[in-house]
């Protein structure tokens, strides 16, 4: 039997096909690929040729993939992943950077990171594309590869095993009230004659302080919701409302810090975990470089100016493991 492989199946057409099954049609891929979805089906039917099977059942509407495409979607993406490793194995021995680099976080993230991290490790790629915005879109993003790493808060990922996490940092969520608000912080019941400035519920943090309350039967009515940092810190330093929010959210905002009382969380305190994902075996050593760079730069930044005007959130953040 010839061990040569037939042309047409290359780590190319494989990680076409992988890439239209995870985004569910040639459509789709094509748009994410900038290929023509004329050239997409080129490139399946040459692997299909190449293979001696069929990879999708056409008969089907939507396309759903053949028993022999299944095996490849699961058996190839552990091959794409081995090459690329290797190829930055290599890359790394002669120094030559990557093409291109995606990296996703949420705003509350990229208000700290995006500039100091594109400073730290920009020549480790020819192209950066950096990403903010709802955590869970970008979690959807991440699983069908248009995103390489995600900085997230969010454990939604934690139970794939083709993915590996790194930690930054955790932290403990706290309560911010206008500064001209006199009344008492604790319990936090006692503010329900302000309303509850909501931080977007298609977020996982916005996701995360909803749940937290309703463990505290806790039922706000919802008066008020944004979807950024600035949106939510202002509004309670305006006078708007009160809010829940954490330690780095509120340090991205800092000269709005007059206008605010910030606190903890007076009982069932709760916290967030802030962690890189990257797919595993891809990138090398990168994922833990950008995670340690991430955890000196956040200590060094904004946050510790906050900790300087408001020493007790010290304690409300732990680094790293």
């Amino acid at each position: 039997m010839s061990t040569k492989l037939s042309p047409g199946f290359d780590l190319n057409s494989v990680e076409v096909f992988i890439l239209t099954a995870e985004l569910g049609g040639m459509t789709q891929s094509a748009r994410h690929l900038g290929m023509t979805q004329s050239a997409v089906s080129q490139t399946i039917s040459k692997l299909e040729q190449a293979l001696g099977a069929r990879l999708f059942d056409r008969t089907m509407r939507p396309v759903a993939l053949t028993p022999a495409g299944k095996l490849l979607r699961r058996d190839g993406g552990e091959l794409i992943a081995a090459a690329k490793l290797l190829a930055r194995e290599v890359r790394d021995e002669t120094a030559r950077p990557a093409d291109c680099i995606t990296i996703a976080m949420a705003e509350s993230l990229a208000n700290h990171l995006t500039a100091p991290l594109l400073k730290a490790v920009g020549p480790r790629a020819l192209r950066w594309q950096m990403r903010s915005g709802i955590s869970l879109m970008q979690q959807r993003e991440f699983l069908s590869r248009s995103i390489d790493l995600l900085i997230t808060g969010s454990s939604q990922l934690e139970n794939l095993e083709e993915v590996e996490h790194f930690p930054i940092m955790d932290e403990a969520f706290v309560i911010i009230a206008p500064a001209e608000y006199v009344g008492p912080l604790e319990p936090i019941e006692t503010l329900t004659d302000l309303p509850l400035v909501r931080y977007s519920l298609l977020s996982a943090m916005g996701q995360r302080i909803e749940r937290q309350l309703s463990r505290m039967r806790m039922q706000m009515p919802n008066v008020i919701e944004v979807d950024s940092t600035f949106q939510q810190v202002s509004s309670v330093a305006a006078g708007v409302g009160w809010s829940i929010t954490t330690p780095l959210c509120l340090a991205s905002q800092l000269e709005l810090l007059p206008g605010l009382r910030v606190a903890p969380m007076p009982r069932a305190s709760f916290r967030r975990r802030i962690q890189l994902v990257a797919r595993r075996g891809e990138f090398g050593g990168l994922p833990q470089e950008i995670a340690t760079r991430s955890t000196a730069l956040l200590q060094a930044g904004k946050l510790a100016q906050l900790i300087d005007k408001e020493p007790w959130i010290a304690d409300c953040v732990s680094w790293g493991e």
